[in-house]
């Protein structure tokens, strides 16, 4: 039986979580069902594209491609060519980073100036501090909050089986678990106490209950903003 590689999450109809493989490490592609005629892709992997979760034909769906920070770009030509009514998206900081190398980022739309069509209950946020000008997607639900989250965190839920992938997630702590990895802390924040101090007020106002990060496993718990606070706590 060919194995699953796009995922439901529990009480998210209209979202989907796409894994596939980047040299050794679990890398994520989010869903999101926006309406009959448009879906909302974050960092989209090119291998997912053959089971993209899709009813329609590419050509009947007007798809906005999301990247979710000035590194995540691998993947969108593929689906460009795929989707040819699509749309662009970053934070202003990423549209920076991406001019110098995506062909095509005068296209692209600043997430702080506009938003692609999201279900109801979600919004964007763009934390401070990040190198790579990270952008968050965040459902506000009475239940819990799900953020969907790009280089900030790591959740693999073990170390890997391969030799140099396994001493670099040691060396650097990015695994097991929920994790905040060396490479984060010290090159991909710019500023670590604005970053920190925006998450941890983001954290006290709304209770989280589901992360989606960009490597590793979807992390659902009713006590991950405990979890999360402390982690931020104790890495930065």
């Amino acid at each position: 039986m060919k194995k699953k590689i796009w995922h439901d999450v529990p009480h998210h109809s209209e979202l989907k979580v796409g894994q596939y493989v980047v040299p050794n490490f679990v890398s994520n592609s989010v869903w999101i069902q926006s309406d009959d005629n448009q879906a909302v892709v974050i960092s989209p992997g090119q291998s997912l594209l053959e089971t993209r979760p899709l009813s329609k034909a590419a050509s009947d769906v007007h798809l906005h491609i999301v990247f979710p920070n000035g590194y995540h770009f691998m993947g969108v030509k593929a689906w460009q060519k795929a989707f040819p009514n699509h749309t662009l998206y970053a934070s202003r900081r990423a549209i920076k980073m991406l001019e110098k190398k995506f062909e095509g980022a005068s296209e692209i739309i600043a997430l702080e100036e506009a938003t692609p069509p999201l279900p109801k209950d979600y919004c964007v946020k763009i934390p401070p501090g990040h190198r790579g000008g990270d952008a968050w997607f965040i459902k506000e639900s009475d239940e819990g909050d799900t953020w969907i989250t790009c280089d900030s965190f790591l959740n693999y839920d073990r170390l890997s089986n391969q030799p140099i992938a396994r001493l670099l997630q040691k060396w650097l702590d990015a695994a097991p678990g929920l994790k905040m990895s060396k490479v984060i802390k010290f090159l991909i924040l710019s500023d670590r106490r604005s970053f920190k101090v925006w998450v941890l007020d983001q954290l006290a106002k709304r209770n989280v209950t589901t992360l989606i990060p960009s490597y590793g496993e979807i992390q659902p718990s009713e006590r991950l903003g405990t979890e999360l606070t402390s982690l931020i706590k104790r890495a930065l």
